[in-house]
């Protein structure tokens, strides 16, 4: 047995060990392969042998000790694991002889996680299920175990890719108890006249949406006027029964938004509320925050208001039977006072639009894609449909009311929550300057972190008067460059659209920042400029916005997959979206549905990639952003959810432009 002054100098030795090790933290970022990485606090990344690599899961925070190879390249080895996010998990059930596992659906990781036999249940090879870790790998010899919490479904069966991605990002589906007991109470509330609000019930409002929408969130009014239009739109007003704080205001605060996927939407209000209560159903009274604005003949937006009334919509009409009136007015089934009504909105909504193009930054119309799904919950047909002039009455009306809303907010700091847009990336703004420099070393570029610069070039860009052809070759691939939109408490410019100023309040039925700024307008009317928003609520807004649109992405790929797997063969029109160093991504213009044609392959030169201006060259042959192509389906994956393409034989190709001339 060793002496007291022995195990001093034993615990010494191993301090002044520890000490000479070059110790560093980060997070484990797992591959498809038996390695893994660890990105370090200070953005570089070392490299995790698979036998250390065995004892970690994706996002684990962890202490590792450095040392560079021969290669000059750094190698980590574990020291501590300092914290675990995998905890809860959706995956596959997967059977191997007498042992059971769980595959987890996490990006770049396919492990399989052990099931212990009294864990087990009644659950089959391929199932898909929600799972916890019991036991990680780090403190058992890289044997990490799970276990199965819920079924969610076998392959195939109606409507399991809803349930599953709706667990995997974890979209709430159920409601408090005292949530639903303040439905209840709202719902028993009689809908009267307030002191502060105008009873504008007299006024022809009408809603103009999709024809199977419920959660009807806005209607317009308008009259011509010698200047031009004054323009009412009436915005369901949900706050009036919904205080902050409240069981239902947490809850909506947690939804964030109303998540649409297909054939199931998760509503950010209780059903009852969204669809009835509060949406502007015909003929119903209805509590509304209305914004008042003159637009000049100009297409100019002049004074405007925010004022709380209550109205009543006189009709539900939907975009295809509203472009159908203006186009054909005597097949209306519409008092003519409302068809004339419809027409000033038509010119209304092209002045407008004009003015944005003049003055702001306008996008490219884009088709709408409508999945029918049948009794199983799979695609059935998909129809394709171009904007109508409806479609562009309720644009240039919802556009104009935020913008005014923004403006609004911007003059009271600290209540309301904007969407920002900041334009180019800041890692690719050098690239954008240096194409434009090598292709127009003519153009005057100016400041394009300044809105007027960056404004003026996308619009040169899009319009492009000249047709210069480096222009439309720049377009695309600068528009790849942009930031995403964002929540933000900053009142600073919307790039993306052109705005000083953007805050959003049309849709307080389906998102809560329009349902906050609702709050907001209200307190500028009562004289409350106390501001109360916490940073940290339009963070969460936004991770969980992000979750919802990844969900309905993830679903329509998934169901797209089962609507192409016996389409083997069949050939298709198709625009490059994408563009990698091994092939192209290719969006098909039938149904809106993703694809990849892999150009890369061993047994032939690798195709030369040119990341700056997202192109790819094989054998002579370019491929870039927005080019049409013919492609024929070749394999359909189900268990990784992809569609793989190939180009069509250039002769087939030349034949078929008979039916695509645009190829």
């Amino acid at each position: 047995m060793f002496d007291k002054n022995a195990l001093q100098q034993l615990t010494a030795l191993k301090s002044s060990l520890q000490s000479q090790k070059n110790l560093s933290q980060g997070l484990v970022r797992t591959t498809t392969k038996r390695f893994a990485f660890v990105r370090l606090d200070d953005g570089k990344d070392a490299f995790l042998a698979p036998d250390e690599a065995q004892k970690v899961l994706p996002g684990d925070r962890v202490e590792v000790s450095l040392t560079t190879n021969k290669k000059d390249q750094l190698e980590a080895t574990l020291e501590k694991l300092l914290d675990s996010e995998f905890s809860r998990f959706v995956g596959r059930y997967r059977v191997r002889g007498k042992a059971h596992f769980i595959e987890p659906d996490f990006p770049q990781f396919n492990r399989w996680l052990f099931v212990a036999p009294q864990d087990r249940g009644e659950y089959r090879h391929g199932d898909y299920v929600q799972g916890k870790l019991t036991r990680h790998p780090f403190k058992n010899d890289g044997k990490g175990q799970v276990k199965p919490t819920a079924p969610l479904g076998s392959p195939g069966e109606p409507g399991v890719e809803a349930r599953y991605l709706t667990a995997k990002f974890e979209l709430p589906t159920e409601w408090s108890v005292r949530a639903q007991e303040q439905a209840q109470a709202i719902n028993l509330t009689p809908i009267v006249l307030a002191e502060e609000q105008e009873d504008l019930t007299h006024l022809p409002f009408v809603t103009i949406d999709s024809e199977n929408t419920r959660d009807m969130d806005d209607a317009v009014y308008l009259e011509a006027t010698e200047s031009g239009w004054h323009l009412k739109v009436a915005i369901a007003d949900p706050t009036r029964f919904i205080a902050p704080g409240t069981p239902l205001d947490q809850e909506a605060q947690r939804r964030a938004s109303t998540v649409y996927l297909l054939g199931q939407s998760i509503t950010m209000l209780p059903t009852e509320l969204s669809h009835d209560t509060f949406s502007l159903v015909p003929d119903q009274q209805r509590p509304a925050l209305i914004c008042t604005l003159h637009v000049g003949q100009d297409g100019s937006i002049g004074e405007f208001s925010f004022t709380e009334a209550m109205i009543r919509s006189h009709h539900k009409l939907n975009y295809q039977s509203v472009s159908e009136w203006l186009e054909n007015p005597e097949c209306s089934t519409v008092p003519a006072p409302v068809l004339a009504m419809l027409k000033e909105l038509q010119a209304f909504a092209a002045t407008r639009a004009q003015h944005r193009q003049d003055h702001a930054l306008v996008m490219e119309d884009r088709a709408d894609y409508y999945y029918i799904l049948n009794d199983q919950k799979k695609i059935e047909r998909i129809e394709k449909r171009e904007r109508t002039p409806a479609h562009r009455i309720v644009e240039e009306a919802m556009l104009a009311t935020n913008i005014c809303a923004g403006k609004l907010l911007t003059q009271h700091p600290g209540l309301g929550i904007f969407s920002n847009h900041v334009g180019f990336r800041p890692e690719r703004l050098e690239d954008a300057l240096s194409l434009l420099e090598e292709d127009s070393p003519e153009y005057s570029v100016g400041d394009l972190q300044n809105l007027p610069d960056f404004q003026r070039l996308l619009q040169d860009l899009r319009l492009n008067p000249d047709g210069d052809e480096s222009f439309t070759q720049l377009l695309p691939i600068l528009q790849r460059m942009l930031q995403a939109s964002a929540l933000s408490l900053d009142s600073s410019e919307h790039f993306g659209l052109g705005f000083q100023h953007y805050a959003t309040v049309t849709s307080p039925i389906r998102r809560y920042h329009d349902f906050h700024n609702h709050l907001a307008i209200k307190q500028i009317l009562h004289g409350n400029l106390e501001p109360r928003i916490d940073p940290a609520l339009v963070e969460s807004l936004q991770q969980q916005l992000t979750k919802g649109r990844q969900a309905c992405r993830q679903q329509e790929q998934w169901l797209a997959c089962e609507y192409y797997r016996d389409k083997i063969g069949s050939v298709h029109l198709g625009t490059i979206g994408l563009v990698t160093s091994n092939g192209v991504g290719v969006r098909l213009d039938e149904s809106g549905f993703e694809g990849f044609v892999m150009l890369a392959s061993k047994d032939a030169p690798k195709p030369r990639f040119d990341a700056r201006r997202l192109s790819l060259t094989l054998d002579d042959q370019r491929y870039q952003l927005d080019q049409k192509l013919m492609v024929v389906i070749s394999e359909v994956d189900l268990e990784q959810r992809r569609i793989s393409l190939e180009l069509v034989d250039p002769q087939m190709a030349e034949r078929l432009k008979a039916w695509h001339p645009e190829t």
